[in-house]
């Protein structure tokens, strides 16, 4: 885009002679215009700024979160396994303590079965 416009106004040319057919070419150009153009071009580039921190932010917050349930997940996990190690061990004491009390139970009854010696005839 040009920031020339020509206008059919008639000016006066170096040599003061009038030549009308000649196209006036006029800078539209002006000191407020560069400087709300500088000013815009200022407020884009804050604004893009502050879109990719906003990005930073949003990014960083995803990843904390991911990290977040990444922990709660493993937690659980361990939660989880030592709850069956827990679980195991009272089946082993149980199936222990099932196993004495059977072995209680057979030792007694041996003992109150009479006993056959060499010398004993039955």
């Amino acid at each position: 885009m040009s920031s020339h416009r020509q206008s059919k106004t008639p000016q006066p040319t170096p040599s003061h002679i009038c030549n009308y057919s000649q196209p006036l070419v006029t800078s539209t150009t002006t000191p407020k215009s560069r400087m709300k153009k500088k000013s815009v071009e200022k407020a884009r580039r804050r604004e893009e700024v502050k879109q990719r921190e906003r990005e930073r932010k949003a990014e960083c917050k995803s990843k904390h979160e991911e990290a977040k349930r990444q922990r709660v997940e493993e937690e659980r996990l361990e939660a989880e396994w030592k709850k069956r190690a827990e679980e195991e061990a009272q089946r082993r004491r149980v199936m222990e303590e099932e196993e004495a009390r059977k072995k209680r139970a057979a030792e007694e009854e041996a003992e109150s079965l009479p006993r056959e010696g060499p010398g004993q005839v039955g």
